[in-house]
């Protein structure tokens, strides 16, 4: 079962980082430039965003048996906001401070960090899970 152990640890990895990241991003976004950049603006909406995010991974990680479906609904989710977080970033690169740019990759990378790890935990998982089978 090495590969529900990873999967659980990326898990609950993402959903603490995303819990983290919206709290900083409610507390700092209005007062702080460079978080206020990574959320083009937005560090309410961004936030909001992130705490159901948060909230969705943390509920998968912690559940009994893991919704297969939902894991890779999340890592979807997670691959998309590192592309679309480097394309704002190439977009908006003029413009965006130096923290402001370093924040951003510095989170898409961890994002693809998690993708990665919660990719490897459940293909290991559902090898595991077909293994057992008679």
């Amino acid at each position: 079962m090495e590969g529900i152990s990873i999967l659980r640890t990326a898990l609950k990895a993402n959903g603490f980082f995303s819990l983290a990241t919206a709290l900083l991003t409610l507390l700092l976004g209005n007062s702080i430039l460079a978080f206020n950049e990574m959320a083009n603006g937005q560090p309410m909406g961004l936030a909001i965003q992130l705490f159901i995010f948060a909230a969705v991974v943390l509920f998968a990680a912690y559940r009994k048996k893991v919704p297969v479906i939902l894991v890779w609904i999340i890592i979807v989710l997670d691959i998309l906001y590192v592309l679309l977080g480097f394309y704002n970033l190439s977009l908006v690169a003029s413009e965006t401070s130096l923290g402001g740019k370093m924040l951003m990759v510095i989170t898409n990378v961890m994002v693809a960090l998690f993708a990665a790890l919660q990719t490897l935990g459940i293909i290991r998982y559902r090898k595991s899970l077909t293994a057992s089978k008679p």
